[in-house]
């Protein structure tokens, strides 16, 4: 079951690399480089 869930995390990692040398800039629009404001959506 180990085993499973490491090969299960490489595929993933490694089809996260290919799609993201690919389509990742589409989806991002430049935004991976800019970090995120960490504050609460309901905060008053």
């Amino acid at each position: 079951m180990a085993h499973l869930l490491i090969l299960i995390q490489d595929r993933i990692e490694r089809f996260e690399r290919w799609f993201d040398q690919r389509f990742g800039w589409f989806f991002t629009n430049g935004m991976k480089d800019r970090t995120r404001r960490r504050t609460s959506p309901f905060k008053a």
